[in-house]
């Protein structure tokens, strides 16, 4: 630890700073963010009232310099913790809350945003759903005439709206005028859901704003294992202001988020305990997130990326390469019993849904919607660090060139290794072209972690934490009011 005052961490705020108001800048230009042509980030049109969003910004702020403070985390109990760490969950899903609300009807225009057949299709494909028993055991026949969300991954999000919909129907069986208005409301945008099926839309992107923001109670544990508690938290208090995690509150990429890091947080956890039941459960979650979306394959392969890093790194390569492979197989044997129960019950085959939707996702992207390969291998990693925030990852890069003594990254450097290399291999694949700023928000938060160990300990650390996550959800709050999140025309 530091105890004398440092000009590096005052140099990284100036230099963070200037470049998050030199990105702001751009968007209040309405330059094109994108590949013009092919696909941009369009200026918003709508008004929008941010000064909610502002007072929360401030507040959670205060959580993030209050949880970062040198040696308080270490020494405070457990139950201490645990309270902290809830008012931080529930301080980013109020600045989701607020975010959502900036524009149009409150509550009722975020469940515009889920029941549009155009921001996205599993609601919309779910009302159409009547034997869902039968419907799971054909849906590698039928994605090919879904629409195009549907048609390039499996059916766990539809299953999910559907549950959700069976859920509004049990709790409201006499909807009140509001939920007869919000349904209404959802008619002049061209939606016709019944009172129950709005109520379910208006839950849904709370309920995923919920999710997405105890992701950064796994992203902690994690953190607290790979570099310290104390870093850990700081890591927990930088992610808090990720834009894409503020900004897509109606999306169900926070869930795909939310599953990923508690996936890696269990995976890890089961190696340092030798758990296999914690490996079979990682296995089990790692299953469900690829049931809700085959992005998730790319956590398995960062998963073996970060196994053989760690092996390669040690000195007992051949003990640890045989304990990599025992925890795989525990693991493997979680996923391939969660399928075998699925197809069991419901005759639900994984592998034609897989073969299926990664077929339809590359013929989605690269030729009904034309977007190019090298344009995109060069604004995918731009768009994704925008929508990351400037700050963390000024903040990561400054890190990065810090000298050893200022502070480890201990067991992380395996694993933020194996996540480096993960974005590049996704990036060549061309996999993904356009709106990485929503599809790779499970791939974010790391950088938080590259960031926080430099940082924590510092004598000023709890400042410079807090003020790098206001930077970013400043920056968040901006492009919610100049950017296009949601198209539902």
């Amino acid at each position: 630890m530091s105890d004398a005052p440092s000009k590096a961490p005052r140099n990284l705020l100036l230099a963070t700073g200037l470049a998050t108001a030199g990105f702001l800048l751009w968007l209040a230009l309405e330059w094109p963010f994108g590949v013009p042509g092919e696909w941009v980030w369009r200026p918003n049109e709508i008004q929008v009232q941010l000064w909610p969003a502002l007072i929360v910004a401030l507040l959670v702020s205060g959580v993030c310099w209050a949880v970062s403070r040198p040696g308080p985390w270490e020494e405070a109990p457990a139950v201490a913790r645990a309270g902290w760490m809830a008012l931080l969950i529930l301080g980013i899903f109020a600045l989701q809350v607020a975010l959502l609300n900036a524009a149009g009807v409150p509550v009722a225009s975020p469940g515009a945003i889920i029941a549009s057949p155009v921001a996205t299709t599993y609601y919309s494909v779910s009302l159409e759903v009547r034997d869902w028993r039968g419907w799971l055991a054909a849906y590698p026949e039928q994605m090919r005439a879904l629409p195009y969300h549907a048609r390039t991954h499996p059916p766990g999000f539809i299953v999910f709206f559907l549950l959700l919909r069976r859920a509004a129907k049990a709790v409201i069986p006499h909807p009140s005028e509001f939920l007869h208005a919000a349904a209404e409301v959802y008619r002049v945008f061209g939606i016709g859901p019944s009172a129950t099926d709005a109520a379910a839309a208006m839950a849904a992107p709370f309920l995923m704003s919920l999710i997405g923001a105890l992701s950064v109670c796994p992203l902690y544990l994690l953190g607290r294992d790979l570099v310290g508690p104390g870093a850990g938290v700081c890591a927990a208090a930088l992610a808090a202001g990720i834009p894409a995690l503020l900004l897509f509150g109606a999306s169900p990429d926070l869930i795909v988020l939310a599953v990923a890091v508690t996936t890696l947080w269990l995976s890890y956890s089961a190696w340092r305990r030798s758990s296999l039941v914690r490996a079979f459960l990682a296995g089990l979650l790692l299953a469900l997130g690829l049931f809700l979306s085959l992005g998730l394959l790319s956590v398995a392969g960062w998963l073996g990326l970060w196994a053989l890093l760690g092996i390669v790194r040690s000195r007992q390569r051949s003990a640890i390469a045989r304990r990599a492979v025992l925890q795989a197989a525990v693991g493997g044997a979680g996923l391939v019993c969660f399928y075998a129960a699925l197809y069991f019950a419901f005759g639900y085959r994984p592998l034609a849904v897989a073969r299926e939707g990664l077929f339809a996702h590359r013929g989605v992207t690269a030729v009904e919607a034309g977007r190019s390969y090298w344009n995109w291998l060069l604004m995918n990693p731009v768009e994704a660090a925008a929508f990351a925030g400037v700050p963390l990852v000024a903040a990561a890069i400054w890190s990065a060139f810090r000298r050893p003594e200022a502070g480890g990254l201990g067991r992380g450097w395996s694993f933020l290794g194996a996540w480096l290399i993960t974005l590049v291999l996704l990036d060549l694949s061309g996999t993904v072209r356009g709106e990485v700023g929503r599809i790779w928000l499970f791939l974010m938060w790391p950088l938080a972690l590259a960031a926080a160990p430099r940082l924590a300990g510092r004598q000023n650390c709890a400042w410079v934490v807090a003020a790098l996550s206001l930077l970013s959800m400043w920056q968040a709050i901006v492009m919610r009011g100049y950017l296009t999140l949601y198209d539902i025309r």
